[in-house]
């Protein structure tokens, strides 16, 4: 029996015939905390549905609804609101043999990007130089130095609750002697590393929206044989090569030349919205 299916008859005494085909078909679990989206027809009824969760799966510790979406600069979860169970909402997350800590009323953790998380470690190539910027609590440098080798990953995050988590999380993981955090502005960072003479092999532009005021200045980090920039974006249905296009005005107005090496649609991202990573391979002219 599905797990909706489960809950309905467990709270058909509770909930009206309509109430109950509101329920949601699923949820994200992190560690040992659900978050839940609700109809807003099913508020009032949503402590109940809560403990109702709890009761059916013992080995959940909390309940939580989100009720927003991600905002800011910071891209911070708005609404997200304690139901049931231990109000605690930090959490320690195992994805691909690799442990996330961080506060999902604080942190943002798209689950429909692990795919992308693991495959891109799959990519990088032994003793590579490494940039990843808005490196957040550390959702690609840390798989990539946990499966990938590395020389050097200098990530850098400019929220201080995230950049404080993704230090936990390097020493939780015990990745300390591959991962440089950084914390600050990435369009300043990148300049600074660039000033000391550190070239990348692979640039990490992993943020939404798709960060082109930031282009400029990854380019500096482009090494004589070339560097791949992972740039990543929302389009309308398929159109990836706006994105490309976007991309390599930029790079040509500033003199380096560009090709698009290959492309990955993650998820949707709304009504004919695709969230997708393009592969650059940039070279200086």
């Amino acid at each position: 029996m599905g797990f909706k299916r489960l809950i309905k008859e467990y709270l058909k005494d509770k909930l009206t015939e309509m109430e109950l085909n509101q329920l949601p078909r699923g949820f994200q679990t992190l560690g040992k905390i659900i978050i839940l989206r609700l109809n807003p027809k099913l508020f009032e009824k949503k402590k109940l549905i809560a403990e109702a969760y709890l009761e059916l799966l013992p080995h959940i510790r909390s309940i939580y609804l989100n009720k927003g979406k991600i905002e800011g600069k910071f891209r911070t979860p708005r609404s997200i609101e304690f139901l049931a169970g231990e109000n605690n909402p930090i959490v320690e997350h195992k994805e691909h043999d690799i442990k996330y800590k961080f506060n999902i009323t604080k942190i943002m953790f798209s689950q429909g990007n692990l795919n992308e998380r693991r495959f891109l470690a799959t990519l990088v190539e032994d003793g590579e130089i490494i940039v990843d910027m808005f490196a957040g609590i550390g959702y690609f440098s840390l798989p990539i130095a946990k499966h990938a080798n590395p020389e050097r990953i200098y990530s850098i995050e400019l929220n201080p609750t995230a950049y404080n988590f993704f230090v936990e999380n390097i020493q939780l993981n015990e990745l300390e002697k591959k991962i440089n955090p950084i914390l600050g502005d990435c369009k300043e960072i990148v300049v600074q590393l660039s000033e000391k003479g550190i070239r990348a092999n692979r640039v990490i532009m992993g943020v939404f929206p798709a960060p082109k005021n930031y282009i400029k200045e990854a380019l500096t980090l482009t090494k004589e044989e070339g560097t791949i920039f992972h740039y990543e974006g929302v389009v309308k249905k398929e159109n990836y090569l706006s994105l490309y296009n976007e991309f390599k005005e930029i790079a040509e107005k500033e003199r380096y030349s560009c090709s698009l090496e290959s492309k990955r649609f993650v998820k949707g991202y709304g009504p004919h919205l695709k969230h997708v990573v393009l592969d650059i391979l940039v070279l200086r002219n």
